[in-house]
């Protein structure tokens, strides 16, 4: 999940208002003299009336390739933790696609560049409404052509006519509200996302930042078991916070140390602990979610847990937070020495694999108990 490493553009002010809005003011002032213009509707919190051309007009873009849908047995879908990593500053970027036809119909193989504005393309909704798409270039490719990486293009592309870049993969000044995103490969749209993207308002009239956006959404509801590179059983989950000044003699100062430590109870009896000695402490930034992990040792007797010492049996986290009043609380199962996945992960279970949690095969989502 820190592959890339996030844009100092967006730390706190995470959708501020950019050079974007004279681009939206330029688009319109163009649309007007083109009769053939469809209003896409008002976009941004400062209301700039866009008229989105061409084939946007239609829908955001061409229909695309048609892809060969029958290259993999399972649906494509984009990993749990690129989505979590990828959306959490408000940029829609450096997601893991899985299950991604490369080849066309036909059987010719894609071409990443020349057929870029057809292959990988993300539509972005806000309350329900389009408001523009993003295109990605497919060249990385790995795990036998099985994942493949959305990732910015390295070079602008035309988008509605007009040069677009990196900037671009941000979603900037369309304000606070309830954001979907639709995967499409091809033809086809394969996967969505949502997620809030939230405003607050600073009640302190001396305050250096007036108001700030946070997203909101999956990050709060799920933690993870994973399996690391030494075997071991690893353990994370997202935190962040919402203060606007969390140090009162340090105005400056926005990023805090809060202990947390973990719990694992296995048949309702003490199992393991986090590894390590006291409480783990976890640097939090506002505005911005980060991922927390920790390894597990025994109670009983030294040493970490592999994940293949896992035996069959009911199981629960227990992960208190510095200035969470109650434990999160988090539930699994082993049988036959593997845990069960959740039924939104599980393949053979999903109903809808537009929404499918994908875990690949090292990452089991766990659920936070309400």
């Amino acid at each position: 999940m820190k592959q890339i490493k996030t844009s100092a553009m967006i730390v706190a002010l995470l959708f501020s208002f950019t050079a974007a809005n004279a681009q939206l003011l330029n688009k319109v002032t163009k649309a007007a003299n083109t009769a053939s213009n469809v209003v896409e509707g008002a976009k941004g919190v400062d209301k700039v009336a866009k008229k989105v051309k061409g084939k946007a007009a239609a829908g955001g873009f061409a229909t695309g390739l048609k892809l060969d849908w029958s290259m993999y047995k399972q649906t494509p879908a984009i990993t749990f933790n690129s989505l979590l990593y990828g959306t959490r500053d408000g940029r829609c970027a450096d997601y893991t696609g899985t299950f991604i036809p490369n080849k066309t119909a036909s059987g010719k193989a894609v071409d990443y560049t020349a057929d870029q504005s057809e292959y990988l393309r993300i539509k972005v909704y806000k309350d329900g409404e389009y408001m523009n798409y993003f295109e990605y270039d497919g060249h990385q490719v790995f795990d036998d052509g099985k994942k493949t990486k959305f990732n910015v293009p390295s070079s602008r592309y035309k988008r509605d006519g007009e040069w677009v870049g990196w900037s671009e993969s941000f979603i900037t000044d369309w304000g606070p509200g309830n954001y979907r995103l639709d995967f499409y490969a091809g033809d086809k749209m394969f996967y969505a996302f949502d997620f809030e993207l939230h405003k607050l308002i600073n009640d302190d009239p001396y305050g250096a930042i007036k108001d700030m956006f946070v997203t909101r959404g999956p990050w709060n509801n799920f933690a993870y078991l994973n399996y690391a590179d030494t075997g071991n059983l690893v353990f994370g989950y997202y935190i962040t916070h919402e203060e606007f000044k969390p140090f009162p003699a340090n105005s400056k100062k926005t990023t805090k140390s809060v202990k947390w430590s973990v719990n694992m109870f296995k048949d309702n009896k003490l199992y393991a602990q986090h590894y390590g000695n006291g409480p783990n402490q976890a640097q939090v930034e506002q505005a911005k979610w980060n991922e927390v992990s920790c390894a597990f040792k025994l109670v009983n007797k030294p040493g970490e847990i592999k994940f293949a010492d896992l035996t069959d049996g009911a199981y629960r986290i227990e992960l208190s937070v510095e200035g969470e009043s109650n434990a999160r609380i988090y539930k699994f199962t082993v049988k036959d020495k593997k845990v069960v996945q959740i039924p939104e992960q599980d393949r053979t279970k999903n109903t809808d694999p537009t929404r499918l949690i994908e875990g690949w095969n090292d990452y089991f989502w766990l659920k936070l108990e309400k």
